[in-house]
């Protein structure tokens, strides 16, 4: 959850290529419908639709100790990543998550108020604190799926809700290129349409 900059890029590539196996090419056409709404969500600062404020203040928190911004390139929160799993947890997409997430969510909150008796709730944790607070939930149910949401929201196109402004690419240090090498897909006639001069 915390290291250099090279570990969290290992890591984040490494969560790309998972979620760019079976997992996702079942579930890709709910994904990207759930993120095309998820990313005007996060550009207008929505409100949301399944998390409370509260949940959403733990769960941009949360989002941000798996994936954090640095020195050297932005994390989790910039990304809007929040929006993404809010939307995530909503009718049509990954409902059988909500009750996980809400009840992790709680139970953080909990944890963090036994923890530290002056805070409100997770969110307002130090980064020490909020590590070690992970630290305890790390092999249960709701972490596995938290991290999976907030890695999702984070490289997903930005079409596809999060990943507010192509951030995932300056995490991973790669420039974001429209290809116009065969075979061509969906992509590339989207980006033509919009350049058609960078298509000849």
């Amino acid at each position: 959850m915390d290291g250099p900059t090279g570990t969290r890029r290992e890591f984040l590539s490494a969560s790309a290529m998972v979620l760019g196996g079976s997992w996702l090419s079942l579930h890709l056409p709910m994904v990207e419908s759930l993120a095309t709404w998820a990313r005007t969500a996060a550009a207008q600062g929505a409100t949301f639709t399944v998390l409370t404020p509260d949940e959403a203040r733990a769960m941009e928190a949360f989002a941000s100790q798996i994936i954090p911004s640095d020195a050297t390139s932005p994390g989790a929160k910039e990304a809007g990543a929040v929006w993404f799993i809010d939307r995530a947890l909503g009718p049509g997409y990954f409902p059988e998550y909500r009750e996980l997430v809400k009840g992790g969510v709680a139970d953080l909150n909990g944890r963090a108020r036994r923890r530290r008796r002056a805070v409100a709730g997770f969110a307002d944790l130090t980064h020490a604190d909020q590590i070690a607070v992970m630290r305890q939930v790390e092999e249960t149910p709701f972490f596995n799926v938290a991290r999976m949401l907030s890695v999702m929201g984070v490289l997903a196109d930005p079409r596809h809700g999060g990943n507010r402004d192509h951030v995932s690419t300056q995490i991973l240090g790669i420039d974001h290129q429209p290809s116009y090498q065969p075979p061509f897909g969906y992509y590339d006639a989207e980006e033509a349409r919009r350049s058609p001069e960078r298509s000849r």
